[in-house]
């Protein structure tokens, strides 16, 4: 058969005689004998629904089924790795929320009113680190908050 008389024939037809032919011969082959090229078949097969089932060596339509069971398919592949996603980030959450928690446990600072003054006070290095590294993990309260609280907490603590 030439490429005219099988570009006449029904993609149908095509379809089965390509078939009959890959009992004994490739694709490659049949396509040589036709003088068409195997791009050409496959193209116009896959627009009609035809794919190529490499298990049994013929070309097969893809009815709906198939391609809802496969829409399915992923379907279920998309929500499992949705699923598994969401898990990651509620630990993650419960992590941040577990860290928030052990951060401000019995940190209650009060926000004083009224004028603020200005001192100069000298305390030790050590301390001083402490309490900047203190005052950037509690960055929702002023410093001047912070401080107030402290030597108020101090003072009520150990009145004399």
């Amino acid at each position: 058969m030439g490429k005219e008389e099988f570009n006449k024939l029904k993609v149908k037809d095509q379809v089965e005689y390509i078939n009959q032919k890959l009992d004994k011969k490739s694709l490659t082959e049949i396509c040589k004998d036709i003088n068409i090229s195997r791009a050409t078949v496959r193209k116009r097969f896959l627009k009609q629904g035809y794919v190529f089932n490499k298990n049994n060596n013929k070309y097969i339509y893809s009815s709906e089924e198939n391609n809802e069971a496969q829409k399915e398919n992923k379907h279920e592949n998309n929500t499992k790795v949705l699923e598994e996603k969401i898990q990651v980030l509620e630990s993650k959450i419960e992590a941040i929320e577990n860290k928030l928690n052990n951060n401000f446990s019995g940190v209650n600072i009060k926000k004083f009113e009224g004028k603020t003054v200005s001192r100069c006070y000298r305390l030790y290095e050590e301390v001083q680190k402490e309490f900047s590294k203190f005052c950037k993990e509690n960055s929702n309260y002023k410093v001047q908050d912070i401080l107030s609280m402290a030597l108020y907490e101090y003072m009520k603590d150990y009145k004399l």
